[in-house]
């Protein structure tokens, strides 16, 4: 079953412990042999399992190593790893597919389920920006963030250093796509940021790159601004943006003003000149306590510099929420 391959600085495993791997076809017939040991975790069918699935049909191939386990004088495979993707083999609709298995030999089951815990633990846990630096390659919303926005990053936000992002893609992607409710939120009914990345489309993207740029040009990298780059401050900015300069066609109120992207700008720039705005964020979060008194103050903020730019007194959206 295995190919013994000679690599420098190696030497042949012992006996009583040597895995055996090799790429193999299997059919369904095959997989219902196997067991279930009993420390394996039950199977649940979500999202994932049914986009395994799916991959697994438009493939015929199971992606990753589906390790066994055998032990000694049992002659019997068990499950050790890769129980949710087989039950996507299961559930695909295609009787046979490639897939690469691992069988390992144990002296008993006490040590078969060491190996189970083992294979799903991380050594470091990955982040959700991690995620995403995966994702970018294959995702275009992510590739043209990334392009015109290269403070928005994965990994070292706001280290002392000129060239270090100063916020995270994944909080960029919570906050623009908690913006597009009635409520502003940042949590978006626990949908994960990969999947964030891969809804937004081309034009979302663009819209929010210059939402982006705006944001840049008007609060910049310095130390003191860093708080307007968090997730309150951003969600309520980006609401706004959207209702004041993208929605130009007025699907919401007639009577709220209409922003082109330098009005938009100037507020965001009397934003960062507001100390007591700067101050107040201090310790807050993007929760049902923080979020009205932030708007009210944003809002006042844009109301001022509004009124200086047109000598009018402008209207902003007076949502429900901003009330409570």
């Amino acid at each position: 079953m295995a190919t013994i391959i000679n690599l420098k600085g190696t030497k042949e495993a012992p006996k009583n412990s040597r895995s055996s791997m090799g790429t193999r076809i299997i059919s369904i017939a095959g997989v219902q042999q196997w067991k279930v040991p009993p420390f394996q975790r039950p199977v649940r069918v979500n999202a994932k399992v049914q986009e395994a699935a799916q991959s697994t049909r438009e493939n015929e191939a199971i992606e990753g190593v589906i390790t066994l386990g055998q032990v000694r004088g049992d002659l019997a495979y068990y499950i050790v790893d890769g129980q949710h993707r087989i039950e996507g083999f299961k559930i695909s609709g295609i009787e046979e597919a490639l897939v690469d298995v691992r069988v390992v030999t144990f002296e008993d089951f006490a040590e078969m389920a060491n190996e189970f815990v083992k294979l799903n633990s991380s050594l470091v846990r990955m982040r959700p920006d991690d995620l995403l630096r995966g994702m970018e390659d294959a995702t275009i919303s992510l590739q043209l963030i990334r392009k015109h926005c290269p403070f928005v990053g994965y990994d070292q936000i706001r280290r002392a250093s000129t060239g270090a992002p100063i916020v995270g893609m994944s909080v960029i992607l919570r906050c623009w796509a908690g913006s597009a409710g009635e409520t502003p939120t940042s949590t978006m009914a626990g949908q994960s940021v990969s999947s964030l990345a891969k809804t937004t489309d081309e034009t979302s993207a663009r819209q929010l790159i210059q939402f982006l740029g705006n944001a840049h040009q008007a609060w910049g990298r310095d130390p003191e601004y860093y708080r307007l780059w968090g997730a309150l401050n951003l969600s309520l900015c980006m609401w706004l943006y959207r209702r004041l300069v993208i929605d130009r066609d007025r699907m919401g109120n007639k009577r709220v003003v209409v922003l082109n992207q330098n009005e938009f700008k100037q507020c965001l720039m009397s934003v960062s000149a507001s100390g007591d705005y700067l101050q107040w964020l201090v310790g807050r979060n993007m929760t049902e306590r923080d979020r009205s008194p932030a708007y009210m103050r944003l809002k006042a903020i844009f109301q001022k510099r509004l009124q200086e730019i047109t000598q009018t007194k402008s209207a902003l959206p007076a949502p429900a929420w901003s009330s409570r």
